[in-house]
């Protein structure tokens, strides 16, 4: 984190953030379509936003998690949509950061190319400033903090004193942003369930012929404590194109 000679944070609009054009061919290919108001994909996700914008602002949360009860849910996909979607209101900010210590999927969606990434703040070897970037495509501006593979230990870190100042810092020198989390799924193992209490709200994603009644019940009690702002349902043919989100 940067500082003042005085030894204050400096404000957000300081930060030494990195810009990084994205590709609308890579990001069409990914299925990563709410950078634009591109009927009809986009606007589903448009749908999601003004519910999920509703709720955070009613209650003054900042903090999103996205989560699934296992993979192939398309978790990572609709975070990064909603935070594209966000990103394109002219009042509003957003900071995506990808928490999926063991599969983080976001920078290859997003088509970034990186070194360090989260798990790189948490060791100590990079500062938050070194790692965000600002992902632009057209006038749609949005921060990222990209995530990196944990070969042993994701859930120790998740509920680490290390992860919990880096939460207290996203908090403090990104106030004015929507923060959302790409989250591993939530019945994987434990590193969700570690990590929930210092989250503010919950997107749960499930997936048509992948998630249970079951396992929606199993979610279910795991965030008895955490508010359930909307549950997405995603549904894939086998056209690829034809990726649209139901909630």
């Amino acid at each position: 984190m940067q500082r003042t000679a005085s030894g204050l944070p400096l404000p957000e609009n300081d930060l030494p953030i990195r810009d990084v054009q994205l590709s609308a061919a890579h990001l069409e290919k990914t299925r990563i379509v709410a950078h634009g108001a591109s009927p009809p994909h986009g606007r589903y996700y448009d749908m999601l936003r003004t519910q999920v914008l509703q709720e955070m602002e009613q209650n003054s949360w900042q903090f999103l998690a996205v989560t699934s009860a296992t993979a192939g849910c398309g978790k990572s996909v609709t975070a990064c949509n909603l935070a594209m979607s966000i990103a394109r209101l002219t009042e509003k900010s957003v900071l995506l950061v990808d928490m999926d210590l063991q599969k983080p999927k976001v920078a290859e969606y997003l088509g970034l190319k990186f070194g360090d990434g989260l798990l790189s703040v948490l060791e100590g070897h990079s500062s938050l400033s070194n790692v965000i970037v600002q992902a632009n495509i057209g006038r749609t501006k949005m921060l990222v903090l990209p995530g990196e593979v944990c070969k042993s230990g994701a859930s120790e870190w998740m509920a680490s004193q290390a992860m919990s100042t880096l939460l207290q810092t996203i908090k403090r020198e990104f106030r004015s942003r929507i923060v959302i989390f790409d989250m591993p799924p939530l019945l994987v193992g434990d590193d969700v369930i570690s990590i929930l209490p210092q989250m503010e709200a919950v997107l749960l994603v499930a997936g048509v012929g992948l998630t249970s009644a079951t396992d929606i019940k199993e979610c279910s009690k795991h965030l008895k404590t955490t508010p359930i702002v909307r549950v997405v349902v995603n549904k894939a043919t086998e056209d690829a194109d034809s990726y649209h989100a139901y909630y």
